[in-house]
């Protein structure tokens, strides 16, 4: 059976102008013009919201919608000691932007973050949620590192540093968590550097572990790709079709996430192109298949990603009930009727009078004077 779940962000701002309006709360604190106290109350709203909105959709393995998230860098980096926060750049190929980490000195966790912010959006779910963390390999690829100037040393710092954030969503309760790393699609030479660094981060982690790749091909990163640490691969089959041959062709013990709804355009999937997909994950004999959007849905409108979840929730459930698969014709018997007593004697009555009608031509006589010729 086919299960749904999100990748990780979610629309901020609601299309429902009665609901509290995040953005502009953000802008008021920042004016001084309402509390932290206020701040916080939106932000639970919006949490709220988010999770329900999910639920209401029938996702199986909803998020948080990552709420208090800029972006999946700074949301983390803003956490360490020896890092600060710079200027906008451009987040992968997409028209939105994240301010760059910078590391001046030696990195070191303040404090998890992680498990509370799990524990705080679960109180308003009914469903198990996913937990997500940034992997160190995207997470080094997107900062400036001004104090270790070696990579291997800066990924290996990272995981042990994103060690602590997966325990403690470990701890607050997680089944399942998701670890980002996008940047590997865009620099496949880190392949061997970002497993060591996963080796590390998840060593002893009884969650189950999601890896996810998005924004590119991975048929650089196979097959080595498939030696990963984890139990589940996601990947998006959007932006690069050829990825849902590559993700098939994963080992059968591994379950697998399709990103095959794209969350970077409102069109809906045509249905028929839906349940092709859908017919090749069902025929493997996986423990788990789920399907998502491509990405986060945060590049949508709020109603557009409400209908995007909708209409996955809706396609997948008709698959699994049968509705979407071919079904083989069945040969039906034809019932004959029987001929009534009217007919039946109409039709008895023109054969006997076409026997009667038609008479044989008379015989010639022969007289008897003449022979007959032979």
């Amino acid at each position: 059976m086919i299960k749904t779940t999100v990748v990780g962000n979610y629309p901020k701002i609601s299309s429902d102008r009665s609901v509290p309006n995040l953005r502009n709360a953000l802008n008021n604190f920042d004016q001084k013009k309402i509390s932290a106290e206020e701040l916080e109350r939106v932000y639970q709203t919006t949490i709220q919201r988010v999770v329900r909105e999910q639920e209401e959709a029938g996702v199986d393995l909803p998020t948080d919608g990552q709420i208090r998230w800029d972006d999946i860098a700074t949301f983390f980096a803003r956490n360490f000691e020896g890092a600060q926060i710079n200027g906008l750049i451009r987040f992968f190929d997409n028209n939105v932007y994240y301010r760059k980490p910078v590391f001046t000195g030696e990195l070191k966790l303040k404090a998890p973050v992680s498990g509370m912010e799990y524990r705080t959006a679960s109180i308003h779910s009914r469903r198990r949620l996913k937990g997500v963390v940034v992997g160190p390999y995207t997470l080094a690829r997107m900062s400036v590192d001004e104090y270790y100037r070696d990579e291997e040393r800066l990924v290996m710092t990272l995981a042990s540093i994103l060690r602590q954030e997966v325990l403690d969503l470990q701890a607050a309760g997680a089944e399942y968590i998701q670890i980002d790393e996008p940047f590997l699609t865009w620099a496949p030479e880190g392949l061997s550097l970002a497993n060591r660094a996963l080796t590390e981060m998840l060593a002893n982690v009884r969650a189950k572990k999601i890896f996810c790749l998005y924004f590119g091909s991975i048929k650089p990163l196979v097959p080595h790709l498939y030696d990963f640490p984890v139990d589940i691969f996601a990947v998006d089959t959007v932006s690069k079709p050829e990825n849902l041959k590559l993700l098939l062709e994963t080992p059968l013990n591994k379950g697998v996430v399709a990103g095959c709804l794209d969350a970077r355009n409102i069109k809906l999937e045509p249905k028929s192109e839906l349940s092709f997909i859908y017919e090749q994950l069902a025929s493997q004999n996986r423990s788990e298949v789920f399907v998502s959007p491509s990405s986060g849905l945060e590049f949508l409108p709020h109603s557009d990603a409400v209908a995007k979840l909708k209409w996955m929730v809706r396609t997948v459930k008709e698959f699994n009930a049968g509705a979407s698969r071919p079904v083989k014709a069945k040969t039906r018997a034809v019932a004959v009727k029987p001929k009534t007593k009217k007919k039946t004697a109409e039709k008895k009555a023109v054969t006997k009078k076409s026997k009667t009608s038609v008479k044989p031509p008379p015989k010639k006589k022969i007289s008897k004077g003449r022979k007959k010729r032979r």
